[in-house]
């Protein structure tokens, strides 16, 4: 059975993480891909919150969603996901604890997911599964590097520039109110750090 336009994008997207090498591989990954089910997500809607019990992995189909640590009263943005990506609670999908963050929806859009009890069965049930549990752990620490490049910047354009480096179509994606949050910057100096790049161009 040939897969739906969606199932056959997030195919695309697992094999980032797995190369199927015989027939036998293919087939499980197509099973893993038909096993997510998609919802439509509108603008602050939670992927996930500090509550919640019924960990999944997700793939961004469209929209864009950002993650949050509360520390105190604030919320600080820490990281943000886009179309064609992965996102999870590391402490959920790894370590079966409690989330320390929240995700949610920052621009409308549809998302891919799959329960952590059908994801398990998957990764220890399948040659290929410790593959891709091992790209989702190599995934989770990639963009934690990225998040701390970025905030090690000392001033505000070059974290913006940094930032733009990792994710060209930022701008594009994420409210101006957010992007400043998650750079550590008041609004208005993130807009003249933005006039000053356009200048520059």
């Amino acid at each position: 059975m040939s897969l739906t336009k969606d199932h056959a994008i997030i195919f695309q997207g697992l094999q980032n993480y797995v190369r199927p090498e015989n027939e036998n591989d293919h087939n499980d990954l197509e099973q893993l891909s038909r096993s997510f089910i998609i919802k439509s997500f509108d603008i602050g809607e939670d992927l996930w919150h500090l509550n919640s019990s019924n960990s999944q992995l997700n793939f961004i189909l469209s929209g864009a969603f950002g993650e949050y640590l509360v520390n105190g009263r604030k919320a600080q943005l820490i990281r943000f996901y886009r179309q064609n990506k992965f996102a999870f609670s590391e402490d959920m999908i790894l370590y079966s604890a409690p989330p320390a963050t929240y995700a949610k929806c920052l621009v409308e859009g549809r998302v891919a997911s799959i329960s952590a009890n059908i994801l398990m069965s998957y990764l220890q049930g399948s040659i290929v599964g410790s593959t891709l549990l091992t790209g989702l752990i190599e995934l989770s620490m990639t963009e934690y590097r990225n998040t701390t490049y970025e905030m090690l910047q000392s001033q505000g354009i070059h974290r913006i520039n940094a930032a733009l480096e990792q994710f060209p179509d930022l701008l594009n994606i994420i409210p101006r109110k957010e992007l400043a949050d998650y750079l550590g910057i008041s609004r208005a100096s993130l807009f003249r750090s933005l006039k000053q790049i356009e200048n520059e161009k």
